[in-house]
This record gives structure tokens, sequence and C-alpha cells, in this order.
């Protein structure tokens, strides 16, 4: 084991701050879009994150060597940068259609996307526990919308463009996260990061409104400087969580986000019985949640299993499996 794979408590704590930050988004997304539109709030949390990273990395004398990798290497740089920013902003703009409970549900889709996608791209195997956690994942979003599935037959229906933006999301992050994967062979982590926000500042700059900004009442400025922080917070604690404890235990705790965006609002709500921007679940919706949790976390523990199953077997001098189990 790594040595840094040392610190399971500080690795546990890190990812946990990471599944609340990401957890809380949505609501203060949800809130500033009444003051300022999707794409300028996103360009402020890349151009912040952007400024920080710059003088991180120039410190550190650690900046990008572009021109040491291949065309190839870099054009799947520019695909994987294009990715998280369709990311961003089609889940920014999604919640001017659907509340955070809402969105957060759906952009649990990313774990079956990925899943999917290192089968079909990396050849990785898909073994029982996943499709276990792919059925629970589909059975939760079912419960999740038991009362509204109906509704997404209409297209006129604001929460079925809503729904619709999210997947897209679910999309072109399971993009970016395919890409960086072979990408990590080439740069580190907070490399791809800030050549992200480079690309992105430049894509989204002629669609933004930087003045907007000035129009903003104190709460609302507030809200813009802390979706900011909650970049480089959560990504930040993201990337320390990797070096304390593994990974697979690392995602299994972010897929707890969803109960950190229902818990909140639920507090919201019992606070202020009027507020506008809840979906106020029922039961069904509150175990359909949970199985989306669920089943994303056991998901997430696969490559944990898996491991232990092959060394197991190798252990025991028979070969490892090379074949999908299940």
């Amino acid at each position: 084991m790594n040595e840094s794979v040392n610190k399971p408590l500080l690795g546990f704590f890190l990812s946990l701050v990471a599944a609340m930050m990401w957890g809380v988004l949505p609501i203060a997304l949800k809130e500033l879009l009444d003051s300022m539109d999707a794409t300028t709030i996103v360009w402020y949390r890349f151009f912040v994150a952007f400024v920080v990273l710059l003088v991180w990395l120039g410190y550190r004398r650690q900046l990008p060597p572009l021109p040491k990798n291949s065309n190839r290497v870099n054009l799947m740089l520019l695909i994987a940068a294009l990715g998280l920013c369709a990311n961003y902003f089609f889940f920014s703009f999604s919640l001017n259609f659907v509340n955070a409970e809402t969105s957060e549900a759906v952009i649990q889709l990313t774990t079956l996307f990925l899943i999917l996608g290192g089968v079909l791209v990396y050849g990785e195997p898909f073994v029982a526990v996943q499709k276990l956690g792919t059925g629970l994942i589909v059975c939760g979003l079912l419960l999740f919308f038991n009362e509204r599935l109906q509704d997404f037959g209409d297209l006129d229906n604001s929460e079925t463009v809503g729904v619709f933006i999210v997947v897209l999301a679910a999309i072109t992050w399971t993009v970016y996260a395919l890409l960086q994967k072979r990408l990590l062979k080439n740069y580190s982590s907070v490399q791809i990061l800030f050549c992200i926000y480079v690309v992105s500042i430049f894509v989204l700059l002629p669609f933004v409104q930087p003045g907007s900004v000035v129009g903003l009442s104190g709460f609302e400025f507030a809200l813009l400087a802390f979706l900011c922080l909650n970049t480089l917070v959560a990504y930040g604690c993201f990337a320390e969580a990797l070096n304390c404890w593994d990974a697979s235990k690392v995602s299994a705790t972010l897929a707890l986000a969803p109960l950190f965006t229902i818990g909140t609002l639920k507090l919201i709500v019992t606070l202020n019985p009027d507020y506008p921007n809840s979906d106020r679940l029922g039961w069904l919706s509150l175990a359909g949640a949970g199985l989306l949790v669920l089943g994303s976390v056991l998901t997430a523990l696969v490559p944990m299993f898996y491991r232990r199953r092959q060394l197991a077997l190798s252990e025991a001098g028979l070969e490892p499996e090379r074949q999908n189990a299940g």
C-alpha cells in the first residue's frame, strides 16, 4: 500500500467535507440564479479557481508541461476540459427548472454512466456488486420520481426539461472522468484542473455578464463567494482525501452528497415553511434517494472488493479472473 494511504480518519473527514460541499452546492446555486445567469456564475467559479491554482502551481513550479506531450494527449485534455465545462454549465442551468433535491438525485447517474464507460472504453469488469448497485440506482430513481413519472412524457413540462439537462450534465462529466483516467499518466490531477479552468474561462467568456456582480446584494455576493470557494475546497479535500485513503472508500463517502442536499433543505423548510425552492419529498421519494445512495456506495466500493478477490485467487494459486464476474 502507498504510504500516503494510511490515514483513514483524515481521509474520511476530508471526503465528508467534500460530500457536504457538493451536497449544499445546488441549494446555493438555486438561490443565486434569481440574480445572475448560470453561465456567469460558472465563469466566476472557474476564474477564481484558475487564479488560485496559477499562484499555487507557479510557486511550486509545476505548471502543466503542455509542449512536452503529444498532440493526441493535449487533444484529450481539451475534450476533457470541454466536458467538465459543459457539466458545470448544464448542472447550474438545470436549476432554473428543477429544485436541488431533484438535480442531486439525477446527477447520481454519473455513477452508472462511469461504470458503463469503464466497461466499454477500458474493458473493466462488470462484477456482481456493480450489477446490484446499478439495479438499486435505477429502482431508486423510479421511487424518487414516483409521483412525477407520468409528467415526464410532457416535453412542455419544465421539470422534464430540467431532468433532461441534468442527464446531459451527467454524460459530460462522465466524458471528463473517463479521459482524466488516461490523462493522469501525463499530468497531475491539479494540472488537469488548471488546464480545464483556462479553457473554460475562454470558452464561456463571450457569453458572460461579469458586470452583473455589481448589482448583487450582500447575501447574493456571499453566495457567489461561497460557490467560488466551494470549487476550490471541495476539489482540494477530494484530492487530499485520495492521498490519505483508498479511492473506492473516498468515492463511497462522496455518494452521500444527496443526503446532505435533502437534509439541508428539510432543515430550511422547518425553519421557513414558506421556502419555495424545495420538492418537499414524501417517504417513497426519500426511500428512493436512500436506494440511490446505497447503489452508488456499492458501485464505488467495487474496485476494493475486486482487488481483494483477485489477490485471494492469486494467493490460492489460481488464475485471476479476466472475464466479467457475476
